[in-house]
């Protein structure tokens, strides 16, 4: 009875462990979202604030490549941080946790790509074949013009 006990909070330790790695996981890929976001946004307000202002393009090259190192390290150890928590929730309770990737590799991407692209194209054919008129459709009012000549 003892051990049954035991064992039903080692399982309440797990499932409130994996929340807390969900969690932390879930909050990575936004973190990784934003990080990408500023990656592509720094080079437009830099470009932006060096026309406004019209100082030496030198200086705005070099904080921009600065700015660029300093987002990759950023991006580099919010993966490093989620792949030690999955690697960690793993060692601890010997069991495979299911993380979903941060970022996709190209493989996933692709697949993803080509069923969005399928789907995309059979609502294409069905719009088409619904706002197309069938053979049968042109026939009919070509014959009630040839009854109203009559």
């Amino acid at each position: 009875m003892d051990e049954h006990k035991q064992d039903g909070r080692y399982e309440a330790l797990y499932t409130q462990l994996l929340e807390r790695g969900m969690d932390l996981h879930m909050s990575n890929k936004k973190r990784i979202r934003t990080g990408l976001i500023v990656l592509l946004l720094l080079p437009v307000i830099l470009g932006i604030i060096l026309k406004l202002t019209g100082s030496d393009k030198i200086v705005f090259l070099i904080i921009w490549v600065i700015c660029m190192f300093v987002l990759c390290i950023y991006l580099i150890s919010v993966e490093y941080i989620d792949d030690s928590v999955k690697r960690a929730l793993e060692e601890v309770t010997e069991r495979e946790t299911n993380f979903d990737e941060l970022i996709l590799d190209s493989e996933k991407l692709e697949e993803r790509v080509a069923a969005r692209h399928d789907s995309i194209m059979q609502r294409i054919k069905a719009l088409r074949e619904e706002t197309m008129p069938t053979p049968e459709k042109k026939e009919k009012p070509a014959e009630a013009e040839s009854e109203d000549e009559e």
